[in-house]
């Protein structure tokens, strides 16, 4: 499954492109240059990947960024129940839809 997010900006700088998702690698005078490396550890620790790229040509006439994230699925196990998982402290289950409703 990809999610991928364009947007109309300037879009990605020519300069240091692939370091971007490097950690403090930052081509802002505030910030710490972190956001993106967070990202790209925690998709692939998850067996998903980060990709940087100029947005379509049919987006906006080329101009702008995006991100996609790649994630990993998993077959379906014809053997798996529809039980909610047992994620609290206490070992009762916990329905997180339901909480919010």
């Amino acid at each position: 499954v990809t999610v991928a997010v364009a947007d109309n900006g300037i879009g990605l700088p020519d300069e240091n492109r692939s370091r971007l998702t490097e950690p403090y690698m930052t081509t802002r005078e505030k910030g710490t240059g972190l956001g993106l490396a967070i990202v790209t550890r925690i998709m692939e620790e998850h067996g998903g990947r980060l990709t940087l790229s100029d947005a379509p040509e049919d987006f906006h006439e080329g101009r702008g960024a995006c991100v996609s994230l790649e994630f990993k699925t998993s077959p379906v196990d014809d053997g798996a129940t529809s039980e909610p998982a047992n994620d609290s402290a206490d070992g009762k289950t916990s329905d997180h839809l339901a909480e919010r409703a």
